[in-house]
């Protein structure tokens, strides 16, 4: 975790003590997470899988995104009312141990929830829906992951609750959807908005690069050098990934159904 570079602030002596005795806070812990979870997804779970019927985890499902729903819920609500008393552009550095504390026990909330997303690639392998697992899927997965446990260890600020609370409200919409999906074909009539999804997950990645550039360009206290430029260079490229995703999904492929049906009827 070298890359994770230590924040700048000019923070009270000891502000992280409290942190780095929370459960998964070493970098093994979280070394070990990644690992298990890429080989799993790679290696163990489609040899497994290999000679087996996929699994039907239809009710599981339906109440594994109901609790993703509720649980992102409440981090964003928790997160709002954390950038109504601070401010969405705070400016000054306001950074006792208590703001710390409380900034810091949200992040670990997150780090949690990020972990628990890492079954959503493990329910794609063991229902052998492989199509799924993609390069964007995975690699944002872990990254996610990562980025959330390097600030949360090294650069605890309040720089980026906006995208928490941006990130968690995507969520509370995107299980809402996986929920019903995975209440079987009968429902699939009342997911004709998929598309809207993958554009509201885009308009998340601009507000949340717009909002780092200012918040960072502004403030007395900017976050630290490593955490800014991979933060944001990560989010420009998720911004490419599902931009090219939503293209190859909705504007090419309606394209090419445009084509092949006009050449049907000559």
């Amino acid at each position: 975790m070298s890359w994770c570079f230590k924040m700048s602030l000019p923070l009270p002596k000891g502000h992280l003590s409290f942190v780095d005795r929370w459960p998964l806070m070493e970098p093994n812990d979280m070394a070990f997470i990644i690992a298990i979870y890429l080989v799993f997804v790679f290696k163990i779970g489609p040899m497994l899988m290999e000679k087996r019927m996929p699994f039907q985890l239809k009710g599981f499902l339906v109440f594994y995104n109901g609790f993703k729903v509720v649980n992102s819920s409440i981090l964003s609500y928790k997160f709002l009312i954390y950038i109504m008393e601070k401010g969405l552009f705070p400016r000054r550095c306001d950074y006792d141990v208590n703001t710390l504390y409380v900034i810091a026990i949200l992040y670990w909330k997150y780090l949690i929830t990020k972990i628990i997303d890492l079954f959503d690639t493990i329910f794609f392998v063991i229902r052998k829906k492989r199509s799924q697992v993609t390069f964007l899927h995975v690699y944002h997965h872990v990254f996610m992951v990562i980025i959330t446990w390097c600030s949360l260890k090294y650069d605890p600020s309040d720089h980026w609750a906006f995208m928490a609370i941006m990130n968690c409200v995507v969520h509370v919409i995107m299980y809402i959807y996986y929920g019903i999906s995975a209440m079987g074909p009968n429902y699939t009539k009342y997911l004709w908005w998929k598309k809207y999804l993958t554009m509201l997950q885009l308009v998340q990645f601009v507000l949340v690069i717009g909002h780092v550039i200012i918040q960072t360009s502004t403030t007395e206290c900017p976050m630290g050098t490593g955490t800014y430029w991979i933060g944001l260079a990560n989010l420009g490229l998720f911004l490419c990934l599902f931009t090219d995703f939503y293209s190859k999904r909705y504007i090419y492929k309606n394209k090419n159904t445009t084509f092949v049906c006009s050449k049907s009827s000559d």
